[in-house]
């Protein structure tokens, strides 16, 4: 729809736009609520944040190549070709989600165990502006035209005429819109639950998104997703993180009784 602006005579990729925004909104949004909470400073959330940026970006980039490997790896060409043209590959678009978020879990443990940060707390108070940040990202998707969906010739479908990945001038399901609009909710949702409740968000986070996000899979139509079996890369990752959220929230419940049953 609006791959790049051009802006002082220089071109700027919409999805860093929308990158850029998701990111002040999640430093934002995690800022206010640990003010609201008080368990840990907002200025050790900024620098967690931080350190899960760094680790989002590199597991982002990882994933991608993982599961682009036999799409962008030209046996027919020499070593040094291939060397060469993933060089363009690392320096240029291509980030998975999962993989960002696998990283930026990652940054964010390196942060409290290092600062002595109370993870539980942490990451209970950032939980709710993960799916806000990714929610301005699916927009820049679609922007820019990746991540997009099987053709689709109905009701709020869309054609592309100047996009980056998506087939230009065929109509389309727009599910990266889909996916943002639910992300929102979650993020309201969450954002009512730590204002409200004491329940731990990430099991809550991780159960609904990886829900979400398997089933919209069916309805996704790039190729560039790894496939194994019959589900594709993120189907795999969704039905794991669906677990360990489910395993989180039971956790809690049965934590939160035997407290109850010692007062």
């Amino acid at each position: 729809m609006l791959p790049v602006i051009n802006i002082f005579g220089k071109d700027i990729s919409m999805y860093a736009v929308m990158a850029v925004i998701g990111g002040a909104a999640f430093c934002l949004l995690s800022a206010l609520l640990s003010k609201k909470r008080k368990t840990v400073p907002a200025e050790d959330i900024f620098y967690m944040s931080l350190y899960a940026g760094i680790g989002c970006l590199i597991g982002a980039k990882l994933l991608y190549i993982i599961v682009s490997v036999n799409t962008y790896w030209f046996p027919e060409e020499s070593f040094s070709y291939n060397m060469k043209y993933w060089g363009l590959v690392l320096t240029s678009g291509g980030l998975v989600f999962y993989g960002g978020l696998i990283g930026a879990v990652i940054g964010a443990l390196r942060y409290c165990t290092h600062f002595r940060i109370p993870v539980k707390e942490a990451f209970n108070t950032v939980t709710p502006a993960v799916p806000l940040f990714h929610a301005f990202g699916r927009i820049g998707c679609f922007m820019a035209g990746c991540c997009y969906g099987m053709e689709y010739d109905g009701a709020f479908s869309v054609t592309f005429q100047n996009a980056i990945g998506a087939p230009n001038g065929v109509p389309l399901l727009p599910v990266q819109l889909i996916e943002a609009a639910g992300n929102f909710l979650l993020a309201a949702v969450l954002t009512v639950l730590f204002l409200k409740t004491t329940v731990s968000l990430p099991g809550i986070y991780l159960a609904c998104y990886g829900t979400m996000r398997f089933i919209l899979e069916f309805f996704r139509g790039d190729a560039v997703r790894g496939k194994f079996g019959y589900l594709s890369t993120s189907q795999w990752i969704s039905l794991a993180i669906f677990v360990l959220g489910a395993v989180l929230i039971v956790k809690n419940i049965i934590l939160h009784k035997k407290i109850e049953g010692n007062l």
